[in-house]
């Protein structure tokens, strides 16, 4: 049975020369990919809630314009339209 070529990577070797160490990687590289995971999850659970929060401020700001009458404008102040209209 012919054998497998030579792993030429650093871990290749490594693994080669210490098989025991396999473990210890396979458990180091799991917790590594659980924290990663976990960080991916908290900046998304954030990024909703900060987008919510926010979307529930500009509601709550623009609420008291809906539905109420605005005040007829004051005919002593000027506006751009009344320039160009003859007195």
């Amino acid at each position: 049975m012919p054998q497998a070529p030579e792993r030429k990577t650093r871990l290749g070797r490594l693994l080669r020369e210490h098989p025991e160490a396999r473990d210890r990687l396979r458990n180091a590289v799991g917790g590594l990919l659980m924290a990663v995971l976990a960080t991916i999850a908290a900046v998304a659970a954030l990024s909703i809630w900060h987008l919510r929060r926010r979307a529930d401020r500009i509601r709550d700001r623009l609420e008291g314009c809906r539905g109420c009458d605005l005040d007829p404008p004051d005919p002593r102040t000027e506006t751009e339209n009344s320039k160009d209209r003859p007195e």
